[in-house]
């Protein structure tokens, strides 16, 4: 990394010599001849896990799909605070409301507007990131409270209470164990348990800091200089995301006649990374409880980046009609898509709650989708997948020209729930800035 310009100095640029060193390394330059080979069909063997499923007949009536938005704003006069803006939507859309606009097109966009947005609930959550803190209190301390007053707002740590102490089983402890973390006291090395349950609050053992349910997401651990800021927020918006999707799937999880009609979709992987995976094992524990006593569960995520989704737009060739499909095992996805080492002895997925398939739906729409399967399964098969084929034949009904391979429920809920850069977040800016020129910041 060269030097940049500052104090007087001139920057320090690369040297352009180097260059020609780089490319005349003969595999250098069959790596870019790969690389810039633009030919749409996929290279070498055929992937494993290729099938057919049928999409005739869907009876699901109505879909919930849950996302999120959010966005780190600075302080324009002092750039050291920064505040990260968040907002999640829940958004649930009747089935026979899309026939009734495909049987009417010419219906009034205002009586759309409404048909399609009357049943929508929102979240929304300001965090300070950094230089930003109560009196009293430190950054991290501000945080803590700000996180747990507004997951306690939207009855949220209700929902996070019933996953940590599994509501829907009678055995206490779990048989993996009782659920503990690090206390956050700094210089205390203890550890709180979760051992009575149902309670939302708990002592650490050593030196008796008083910790809330939320606590136990781990939003504040490890943080650090060398933690980023936007994965702060990130990681705030991705569990409220899943707790606003399990608060749904939790009260219902009894009612045969809603579970039975209703497709909960999310915006994005069945994922949960760092300290918030936390919750990834209780969450498999729920959907294989649930199958086990033969009841009914539609989720699904559908990824619209990444390393899967790039995979999937690669081998879409493979799929030639509506109803292919490609189940990958970890091994090919690891190796084949991630790029990284598999060890089958020593791998242990303990971030995804659901398999990942490539399947067609439409002649022009290939979806990346994560699909539960209870326990983690390192190879899974296409009956792993709870309610997949009902899943895909209700998503097949919901095919959107709007965007490349959109789904009309994902469009609609993006709408209501994304922050973008520009304009949105120049509003925020200028919001924040308002508060700060009247002293309220």
């Amino acid at each position: 990394m060269g030097y940049s310009e500052h104090g007087g100095y001139p920057a320090e640029y690369a040297s352009k010599i180097g260059h020609m060193r780089l490319i005349q390394d003969p595999y250098i330059q069959r790596v870019v001849e790969a690389f810039e080979d633009t030919k749409p069909e996929p290279q070498g063997d055929p992937p494993p896990g290729l099938g057919h499923c049928n999409l005739e007949g869907s009876t699901l009536a109505q879909i919930i799909t849950v996302d999120g938005g959010s966005a780190p704003v600075p302080n324009v006069l002092r750039a050291e605070r920064q505040v990260g803006f968040v907002q999640v939507a829940a958004q649930l859309l009747k089935l026979e409301t899309l026939d009734f606009l495909r049987a009417y097109p010419m219906t009034d966009p205002r009586d759309v507007t409404r048909l399609v947005g009357q049943h929508v609930h929102h979240i929304h959550a300001v965090l300070p990131l950094a230089g930003l803190h109560m009196t009293g209190q430190t950054v991290r301390g501000s945080l803590r409270e700000i996180i747990r007053r507004f997951l306690t707002f939207y009855d949220l740590d209700k929902t996070l209470c019933d996953l940590i102490y599994r509501v829907w089983c009678s055995q206490w402890p779990p048989a993996d164990g009782m659920p503990h973390q690090q206390c956050l006291r700094t210089g205390c090395d203890g550890e709180v348990e979760w051992g009575n349950r149902f309670a939302m609050i708990e002592k650490c053992t050593k030196c008796g800091e008083q910790h809330w349910i939320t606590d136990y997401l781990g939003l504040t651990e490890g943080l650090g200089e060398d933690r980023s800021r936007t994965e702060i927020i990130e990681n705030f918006r991705r569990v409220t995301e899943t707790l606003a999707l399990f608060t749904f799937i939790l009260r219902y999880r009894d009612n045969a006649g809603i579970m039975s009609r209703t497709l909960f979709l999310l915006d994005g992987p069945l994922l949960l990374r760092a300290q918030l995976s936390r919750l990834v094992e209780p969450i498999r524990n729920f959907i294989d409880s649930h199958r086990q006593q033969g009841k009914l569960l539609y989720l699904s995520g559908v990824e619209k980046d990444g390393d899967f989704r790039a995979y999937v737009s690669s081998i879409a060739t493979l799929l030639n009609v509506p109803g292919d499909y490609c189940l990958l095992n970890s091994q090919f996805l690891v190796e084949q898509v991630s790029g990284n080492h598999f060890n089958p002895s020593t791998y242990r997925n303990r971030v995804n709650y659901g398999a990942k398939i490539a399947i067609r739906l439409g002649p022009h729409h290939t979806l990346a989708l994560n699909v539960p399967t209870g326990p983690f399964l390192p190879d899974p098969k296409l009956i792993d997948l709870l309610g997949l084929e009902e899943i895909a034949r209700t998503l097949g009904r919901v095919l959107s020209s709007a965007y490349e391979n959109a789904l009309i429920p994902i469009v609609l809920i993006n709408q209501q729930a994304s922050i973008a850069a520009e304009p949105s977040g120049s509003l925020l800016k200028t919001f924040v800035d308002r508060l700060v020129n009247r002293g309220d910041l």
